[in-house]
């Protein structure tokens, strides 16, 4: 894809996003928020397919801000979010032309003066699930990478839950000479699971951490430390076992294929929930949390939007949309919750 990105000029960013739309019907309305800093902030939408509403409700919320300053876009997102969720309903890029289709397909945009990221709205729970990339490859590509990006969000949340029941409550899920091989690597651990576990999860988090704030050079080193030299002297030492290792690095691994740090947070709070409810009830426990899961995201809304759609409410079209891409030539109707004005995109 293209490789021009949003800065901190406002102008600027701008003349990126009219540089691709070049049509009357876009739409800029600027606003002064901040007592002390008059910070210019931008709705930026399409006038022929927006829902009205949907601007309404923004520039209610962007009316009612009052504080002495803003200096980023993550401060008008906390201020307009309709509840501070774990999963993020509002999602920022700082890619022109993700801000241009986010724009065609009926969303709006909200551009921050000194802010490199702009605001889409609203967002959606399988938005999370998309990359900028899979604009520019073959819909075969992409179906299939959206399948493991699902499967990945799965395997990131569930595993180490699902590993720690089947060797603390649920012993009969597995065949048995699996569950000897895990009892024998597990032989001599002074520490239950549930233990093991989050201090492996603690332990990557600050190799990370540690990894992002380091210069390139250093941060290779940290994780080369971490990754071999603590692991094998942790698993040579008896602290930990191996197949908890690999248990949490597979996990861990899982949560990086998303580009959207909001969603990487999502997961690292989510599977701990799901490890302590595994640690509770076994198989039960991670039934009741993933009950709890399923709530929490039904209940989320993205300035009125439902968060789970098209899943809930169900459209079958646009679910079909979200798991597989079609060919361009076939993708041409907007989602009805996004606009009632301009259903039917022009054909190429």
């Amino acid at each position: 894809g293209p490789k021009d990105a949003f800065t901190e000029n406002y102008q600027t960013n701008i003349g990126l996003i009219r540089k691709r739309i070049k049509n009357n019907n876009l739409t800029i309305k600027n606003y002064t928020i901040g007592k002390q800093t008059k910070t210019k902030v931008a709705i930026i939408y399409m006038d022929n397919i927006v829902e009205n509403k949907l601007v309404y409700e923004i520039t209610r919320k962007l009316e009612k801000i009052d504080i002495d300053g803003i200096l980023d876009s993550t401060y008008i997102r906390e201020c307009i979010e309709d509840k501070h969720s774990v999963f993020p309903t509002i999602e920022t890029t700082e890619r022109p032309d993700s801000a241009s289709i986010a724009l065609l397909d009926g969303k709006v945009c909200i551009m921050v003066e000194n802010s490199p990221y702009l605001l889409v709205i609203p967002t959606f729970f399988s938005d999370l699930f998309h990359a900028s990339e899979d604009n520019y490859q073959s819909h075969y590509n992409v179906t299939f990478t959206r399948m493991v990006r699902y499967i990945a969000f799965f395997i990131a949340i569930l595993l180490p839950a699902f590993y720690i029941a089947i060797t603390t409550f649920n012993h009969e899920t597995i065949p048995v000479t699996l569950l000897t091989n895990f009892s024998a690597q597990r032989d001599g651990v002074p520490f239950p699971a549930i233990i093991e576990a989050l201090g492996l999860t603690l332990v990557f988090e600050i190799l990370r951490e540690s990894d992002i704030r380091m210069p390139h050079l250093s941060g290779s080193a940290i994780s080369i430390l971490g990754a071999i030299v603590l692991g094998d002297a942790a698993v040579s030492a008896g602290i930990v076992s191996p197949i908890m290792v690999i248990v949490i690095s597979l996990s861990a691994i899982a949560s990086l294929m998303f580009s959207n740090i909001g969603m990487v947070n999502a997961i690292r709070i989510w599977r701990i929930i799901f490890m302590i409810f595994a640690t509770t009830t076994g198989m039960i426990g991670i039934f009741l949390a993933g009950i709890l899961l399923t709530s929490s995201l039904t209940s989320r809304t993205s300035l009125g939007k439902p968060y789970l759609y098209p899943l809930i409410p169900l459209n079958k079209k646009f679910l079909k949309n979200v798991l597989f891409k079609e060919k361009i030539e076939n993708d041409n109707k907007r989602m009805p919750v996004l606009t009632n004005k301009n259903y039917t995109r022009s054909r190429l």
